[in-house]
């Protein structure tokens, strides 16, 4: 993306993975449709996912229900499929992810096709987020997807978890 934006100015890349539009469309179906603390706990998500930037806050709901993999890939697709139509590209990498460091890489005509293509994308992600919470939704509680993804990390960094939990 980088080498990119030093050719042409402008680079569609860094956008795929900073969009917070998926991830604001599945946390918005669990605001609607979730279940205990995943739904009370969602709109504090969303804030710190959308304006601060940090997508990790939305992987222990997928965890949660793992079908809704499917709803955060049609929403990436719906944004890079409208970010292309638009020509919409950042001129840096936005970091954290937020909507507000998008909004201050972007490069200076795409603000519209940038709102467009987060808007659909979250849209996109909460059309088919919904109806899965609602008919294939599990009772996995928020707590144990948690710890599901912490447990994840430490794998992946080579390292067990050695403190049992009760």
């Amino acid at each position: 993306g980088i080498q990119q934006v030093n050719e042409v100015g402008k680079s569609i890349f860094l956008l795929l993975e900073s969009n917070p539009g998926p991830g604001l469309g599945i946390l918005l179906a669990y605001c609607i449709a979730g279940k205990g603390s995943a739904k009370t706990s969602a709109p504090g998500a969303v804030v710190i996912h959308f304006l601060g930037g940090i997508h990790e806050i939305y992987f222990p709901y997928i965890l949660m229900n793992p079908l809704l993999l499917l709803a955060g890939i049609a929403g990436g697709a719906a944004g890079i499929f409208t970010f292309t139509i638009f020509d919409v590209g950042l001129t840096g990498t936005a970091s954290p992810g937020s909507i507000i460091s998008i909004i201050m890489m972007c490069e200076r005509y795409s603000y519209l096709g940038l709102i467009l293509g987060v808007v659909i994308s979250a849209a996109v992600s909460l059309l088919i987020a919904l109806p899965l919470l609602k008919f294939a939704g599990k009772d996995t509680s928020l707590e144990e997807a948690t710890a599901k993804k912490d447990d994840m990390k430490q794998a992946a960094k080579g390292m067990t978890n050695t403190i049992k939990k009760n």
